[in-house]
């Protein structure tokens, strides 16, 4: 193996694993599909409902953000959040909020993940190879362990999968270089150990300042292993 002294993978989900593009319009069919028969409204309704109702959840978090830094009650804000975004659709399309909107809206997203298929061509496969070849293989994305699980079901990749790491497991934003720090030492693994995958410069630039090797790609790794 080329990347002598590696034994961890660090792999991010949108973008290294999932296509977000492909992504989104399954959302907002899978939405309708789910809330429709629970809450009332034509299943049209709540895919447009969800158009607004995402874009003024992101903004929250983005204000979010800026306000905490990257102090912690990660996963409090999140699953709360949820909640408002549940609440925000019924609004729209005029029925009754279910009367503990967040946990509902916690598992309409489990059940909406676990259909949607927006592998990136070969991910599925990249993954199975590096676990073949006996690394450690944890993520490291922006959204929550419990959010992750479900997708990479769906991939049926799970299984290769350590530690789902984001936000809500180090209770720390995927905002800088602390988050790195903050995996690295949940994990136990020092960074010439390990390495990062994650399509975003600004993370890779994080990744590279708590001391871990970086690519871009499944695909960038794999040819530096061979």
């Amino acid at each position: 193996m080329a990347l002598a002294g590696t034994h961890v993978v660090f792999i991010d989900d949108g973008g290294v694993l999932s296509d977000n593009d492909r992504r989104a319009p399954q959302w907002r069919r899978l939405v309708g599909e789910y809330f429709a028969p629970r809450l009332g409204g034509a299943p049209e309704a709540w895919a447009r409902a969800n158009v607004g109702a995402f874009e003024r959840s992101w903004a929250r978090y983005l204000a979010y953000l800026e306000d905490v830094g990257a102090r912690g009650g990660v996963d409090r804000w999140i699953r709360d959040d949820r909640g408002r975004w549940l609440v925000d659709m019924c609004e729209q399309v005029g029925v009754t909020p279910p009367s503990e909107p967040g946990a509902e809206a916690v598992a309409a997203g489990a059940w909406i993940s676990e259909r949607v298929h927006a592998e990136i061509p070969g991910a599925g496969d990249a993954v199975r190879g590096l676990a073949r070849r006996g690394l450690v293989l944890h993520t490291a994305s922006g959204g929550l362990s419990w959010e992750l699980e479900p997708y990479l079901r769906g991939m049926g990749v799970r299984e290769h999968f350590d530690r789902l790491y984001g936000p809500d497991l180090v209770d720390t934003h995927k905002n800088g270089p602390h988050y790195y720090a903050a995996i690295l030492a949940h994990a136990a693994v020092d960074p010439s150990a390990a390495v990062v995958v994650d399509d975003g410069e600004s993370p890779r630039a994080w990744a590279a300042a708590a001391g871990l090797r970086t690519y871009a790609s499944l695909a960038e790794l794999l040819a530096a292993i061979d």
